[in-house]
């Protein structure tokens, strides 16, 4: 079983170090690692009442890699420390109580040294996946144990193991090592390993090698039994099992020899405005396989050292939009010279920079679906934010577009952007905000620019847009039964702002089921003056703007 999983990995690692190439790593190359962590050991010596604890490990190893495939030699520390389970209290000899016993446990020490080849998987230039067997030998020391009481003149070794003096077993290791890293030559490994000592041998001193002495368990204490002390007398041949895991440091050279070094330099900017594109992913493809990656730096640059001259299509993308695409051909690269080539952005498009928070706050939404509508094409698509509550899109020349979110029971604010007053040549990047506020139950979200004219209750043309905002938050959660108000401020008569304001309701109810929004999921409520926003109540001298603030349309979703 355990070399059908290796095979696995090994075919596992080929496969994928297939379809990744990078520049960094396509090159000989020397790691050397440094590591500690925890070993979590088994050592099969059928010794009763005798465990063995997790402990340290401390390892070195030095590795070069033929690109993907290598060769490496590992040396390791490893420490363990019995573990007693046999009783230490209220021990009888018939009825005779022992003294409280002695526990001696001296710890065990491993040295191994290994020697192996390893299996690369290359992820990006700062990341890789390597699988390492190894084969060597081992020296196992320590590990004496032993629990004595004694009742009077009589001494009892209750539970003993003379533990291992073994100069030279047989071992074999599987290892797998993710290296991160931070610059060009210095990053972080952290991974995990299987090891095994076969053909272990316990120690042998006058004749024996382990025992104990039986003993029965009542309510109250424990009874040994001298006289059916059982004994090993030979060393036994077994295996030592042991699974671990560490992290540390690993440091990276160059293991070619000083030679013709090919390099590439790709300059990511907006040809219209002259704006460097930091942070572009930029992609060297080969008959179609993407070979080399690298991002640009502050300066919109990104470095290719050691490459191979070839003829390569230079990909790039910004935000997850691509850019125009240059090639870079075989006879161009010179030795110990850094071709230079440059990709751009689309003259025709702008960027759009958009940004999902909750009204009223700088607090951000992730996972949002945003349907962007295109007015022009009436075509639409949707993207996500991501864990920043960030989007991005690209906008044509001369085009405006309506943007909203979607998730769960928010409901979102209608922005439109538009590209039609924009140059093109001092504009790249467009920003935009959208607002999203939660519906909870019985909690009031104010439609904005819900106006009427003077003693009208009739939908305005300029009303219509905001009520479709709540058409599509409908449409999205069709669960969701909404209230839907109308008020007035203080002026003219109560009962007539209650009549004006139910009206109102009712008329902007209509307008959503004519939208397909089910009457039943729609309450018209009309309060009339009764749920002033500021002091503006009858007589008091107020502002038209203090007045049109109490003029307003909220929506709440309705409480099971």
């Amino acid at each position: 079983m355990r070399i059908y999983v290796l095979l696995f990995l090994l075919l596992t690692v080929q496969y994928f170090n297939s379809q990744f190439r990078n520049s960094l790593y396509d090159q000989n190359q020397i790691n050397i690692s440094l590591k500690g962590g925890a070993d979590f050991p088994s050592y099969d010596n059928q010794t009763k009442y005798i465990d063995y604890k997790p402990n340290l490990n401390l390892g070195v190893s030095a590795d070069y890699y033929f690109n993907w495939l290598g060769l490496g030699i590992d040396a390791d520390y490893l420490q363990n420390t019995p573990k007693n389970s046999y009783p230490t209290e209220n021990l009888y000899l018939g009825s005779t109580k022992l003294s409280v016993p002695t526990l001696t446990e001296n710890k065990i020490e491993r040295y191994y040294l290994g020697i192996g080849p390893n299996f690369r998987w290359i992820i990006n230039d700062n990341m890789a996946l390597a699988f390492k067997l190894r084969g060597g030998i081992s020296n196992i020391k320590g590990g004496e144990t032993s629990l004595v009481s004694n009742s009077g003149a009589s001494i009892y070794n209750l539970n003993y193991h003379n533990g291992y003096d073994e100069k030279s077993v047989f071992s074999g290791k599987g290892e797998l090592e993710y290296n991160w890293f931070f610059s060009e030559n210095i990053g972080l490994n952290v991974g995990a390993y299987y090891l095994q000592h076969f053909n272990s041998k316990d120690m042998v001193i006058s004749g024996k090698s382990a025992g104990y002495i039986p003993f029965t368990t009542t309510e109250s204490q424990n009874n040994i039994s001298p006289a059916a002390s059982e004994v090993r007398t030979t060393a036994l041949d077994h295996e030592i099992h042991s699974f671990g895991v560490f992290a540390g440091i690993t440091f990276r050279f160059s293991g070619s020899a000083s030679g013709p070094n090919y390099g590439l330099s790709v300059l990511a900017r907006d040809r219209e405005t002259g704006l460097v594109l930091p942070g572009t992913f930029v992609e060297l493809y080969k008959n179609g396989q993407r070979k080399y990656s690298a991002r640009t730096n502050a300066q919109g640059v990104a470095f290719f050292k050691k490459i191979k001259p070839e003829d390569y299509v230079i990909k790039g993308s910004l935000y997850n939009i691509d850019l125009i695409s240059v090639n870079a051909n075989k006879n161009e690269f010179v030795k110990n010279i850094t071709l230079k080539k440059e990709i751009s952005t689309d003259a025709e498009t702008f960027f759009v920079q958009g940004q999902v928070n909750i009204c009223n706050s700088k607090n951000v939404l992730r996972d949002v679906t945003v349907v962007i509508k295109n007015n022009e094409t009436e075509i639409v698509h949707e993207i996500k934010t991501n864990n920043e509550g960030k989007f991005y899109f690209k906008a044509d020349k001369n085009t405006s577009y309506n943007i909203y979110g979607k998730k769960g029971n928010y409901f979102s604010q209608t922005e439109m952007i538009t590209s039609k007053n924009l140059d093109r040549s001092n504009t790249l990047f467009i920003n935009l905000e959208v607002c999203m506020e939660e519906t909870t139950c019985g909690k009031p979200i104010n439609l904005k620019n819900i106006h009427y004219d003077l003693d009208k209750y009739d939908i305005r043309e300029d009303a219509k847009a905001e009520l479709n905002k709540l058409v599509q938050f409908m449409k999205d959660n069709p669960q969701v039964k909404v209230e839907l108000a109308s008020h007035t401020d203080s002026r003219a008569s109560d009962d007539y702002n209650q009549t004006l304001s139910q009206n109102r309701a009712s008329a902007a109810v209509e307008y959503l089921t004519a939208k397909g929004i089910s009457k039943a999921r729609l309450k018209p409520v009309g309060y009339g003056e009764t749920r002033l926003l500021n002091k503006c109540s009858n007589d008091v001298n107020c502002t038209e703007a203090q007045h049109q603030l109490n003029r307003r349309t909220e929506m709440k979703v309705i409480c099971p």
